[in-house]
């Protein structure tokens, strides 16, 4: 499997753990009564902002695959 390949699938799995994991976060903070009234926002700001910055850094690791793809073809 070329290294294109695995990052794709690399990037959609860390994104849906991310996503399984607010909304683990946000169920368990509505129904604890322990929680703080700004705990869904907070768990919502940090989450969001792993998921952003790892969708903004995708293009990157991306090209850096292909980039290694066409280096190791080259060599053969």
């Amino acid at each position: 499997m070329s290294r294109r390949k695995r990052t794709l699938i690399a990037i959609v799995v860390i994104e849906l753990l991310l996503a399984g994991g607010w909304i683990w976060l946000h169920g368990m903070a509505l129904s604890s009564p322990h929680a703080a009234p700004g705990s869904t926002r907070v768990i919502g700001e940090v989450f969001g902002g792993a998921m952003g910055l790892l969708l903004g850094l995708s293009p990157l690791l991306y090209l850096l695959a292909r980039n290694n793809d066409r280096a190791a073809a080259a060599r053969k």
